[in-house]
């Protein structure tokens, strides 16, 4: 069995990794069950269709479906990922009791992926991809603090920003593999990444072939997507750290303060502040 952990009073978290097309079964005993994909690709059939889940995304399972377990295909040979399993009341009790104002809706949150059919795969973009990864790793760790941070960013991210169909996208697995490593690389080190000209001679392609392959994957440009990367980190760090707006926004990249008030309100729709002083409000 792979390795489960209850993160917090209502909230279950499995570790899944499969080699081989066997049966997944699920180890939650209650409440929804949600299932991200961090690495392969999996396909399934759900509510009488085919579902498919690329890595960043995820989707809700039907109370029938986690039950029984899911019969996989692996186009890729491998997925990896892992399942969470929430009692939303249980959740929202824990948190309200241990975060205060920092507390995420866990049963908002459900309400907001339920108007979606079970199955439907979803993003919650940059940002969202991002979280998941950091989540996965943390739960390694034998003291469960980050961890529940990891969840509780989670939980902000997809209960305050965007959840969208994902947009089907496919690249034989070794290219998927190289463009997803070179996107880490890039968001590891953003401040001091290569540029696309060296990182593509690094490692053997052509900038045209990175530029198209990232943006059939991510669905944006490289200096775009890293833009609203830094953006996005820079809405978390709004709603969840009482730091500077001028500090937030050097540490995205702007040593300008205007300038990154315009980027961000571009990007959101509202100024930092704004941003600050509504997600204070909600």
């Amino acid at each position: 069995m792979e390795k489960a952990r209850k993160l917090c009073p209502g909230v279950m978290l499995q570790i899944l990794r499969q080699t081989e097309p066997k049966r997944i079964d699920f180890v939650m005993t209650h409440g929804a069950v949600l299932l991200f994909c961090i690495g392969g690709r999996l396909r399934f059939a759900a509510a009488a269709k085919r579902t498919a889940l690329n890595p960043g995304s995820f989707c809700l399972l039907s109370t029938e479906e986690w039950r029984r377990g899911l019969l996989p295909e692996l186009p890729q040979g491998h997925f990896e990922g892992f399942s969470l399993s929430v009692e939303a009341d249980a959740a929202d009790a824990w948190s309200k009791c241990s975060l205060g104002i920092f507390s995420p809706g866990f049963t908002t949150v459900l309400e907001r992926i339920k108007s979606f059919a079970p199955g439907t795969p979803l993003t919650a973009g940059i940002h969202g991809e991002h979280v998941f990864r950091e989540l996965f790793e943390a739960v390694w760790e034998e003291d469960l603090i980050f961890s529940r941070i990891k969840l509780t960013e989670l939980f902000l991210t997809l209960d305050r920003g965007v959840i969208q169909p994902e947009e089907e996208g496919y690249l034989p697995r070794g290219q998927e593999r190289l463009i997803r490593h070179l996107r880490d690389h890039i968001i590891s080190d953003e401040m001091h990444y290569s540029s696309l000209e060296e990182l593509a001679e690094e490692h053997g392609i052509s900038v045209s072939f990175l530029q198209k392959s990232f943006k059939q994957i991510y669905g944006m440009p490289v200096y775009q997507y890293l833009k609203s990367y830094r953006l996005e980190k820079a809405a978390a760090a709004l709603r969840g750290t009482a730091r500077s707006v001028t500090q937030i926004g050097l540490e995205a990249g702007y040593t300008n303060p205007a300038k990154f008030s315009e980027a961000f309100r571009r990007h959101f729709g509202f100024t930092p502040s704004e941003y600050r002083r509504n997600e204070q409000n909600r």
